[in-house]
């Protein structure tokens, strides 16, 4: 089984698009109705390795090592401090590290699938299941709109460095580290969003016709494992637990 793809900037996982919108409501659902103790513990156990195993997929390995790092910190406080506490500290420590990991770990796979999902890609898996083009349409602006978001901030934020304007410079205070920082992201955004629609005008998405698509997208036994594992934390969740 082929597990890698060479593709633009890297490599990608040639896990369907499909499998990850299942993966990401599954695990979605999952790590924010289940507890810290017994089977829901496992289930959040499950719901953490995920990301990781598929961030090494893609050969992101400083991410996965974060990654890991971080949510083994937020699953030892889960399932160590948390039954051995009580009152005040308790409660503390429940609202802090269960809503952080809660996020952390759906933020993670969200992220998974962004960087592994093309949106040629993603529009043909949305083809293939018969979704309307008035949800795959804005979905994949988003696809393409956050990546190209995140690199005009990091373009914004090297060139302030280079121009030695950074927080605790000599250029300004707070007001004005903001304003040099934040006034180019909004011009950003909005140029973004007009080639954005420049490009979806100029690829016929407002024709009306049925597109064809050169991107090949395939289940492969990846796939059903996942699926599987999707399908198996949606019925503990709605039907054992």
């Amino acid at each position: 089984m082929e597990l890698f793809s060479h593709a633009k900037g890297g490599y990608k996982s040639v896990l369907d698009p499909r499998t990850k919108l299942l993966m990401l409501i599954a695990i979605n659902v999952a790590v924010m109705g289940t507890g810290f103790q017994g089977t829901d513990y496992f289930v959040r156990v499950v719901c953490a390795v995920i990301p990781f195993v598929l961030f090494l997929l893609i050969r992101k390995v400083r991410t996965a090592l974060i990654y890991a790092g971080v949510c083994a910190v937020m699953l030892f406080v889960e399932g160590v401090l948390i039954p051995s506490t009580s009152g005040i500290l308790n409660l503390v420590i429940v609202i802090t590290s269960g809503a952080f990991s809660r996020i952390l770990i759906g933020f993670a796979f969200a992220y998974y699938a962004m960087c592994s999902t093309t949106v040629s890609e993603f529009a043909t898996a949305m083809k293939r299941v018969h979704i309307p083009d008035q949800i795959t349409i804005p979905l994949s602006v988003m696809f393409r709109f956050f990546p190209t978001l995140s690199e005009e901030s990091r373009s914004i934020r090297n060139a302030m460095r280079m121009r030695g304007i950074r927080l605790g410079g000599k250029k300004g205070g707070l007001l004005a580290q903001m304003e040099y920082r934040i006034v180019p992201l909004m011009m950003s955004t909005l140029r973004i969003g007009d080639e954005l629609s420049a490009a979806s005008l100029t690829k016929g998405l407002e024709a009306g016709k049925p597109r064809t698509h050169i991107c090949q997208i395939h289940m492969t036994a990846l796939d059903w494992l996942l699926i599987l594992i999707g399908l198996g934390l949606l019925g503990y969740m709605f039907f054992l637990r």
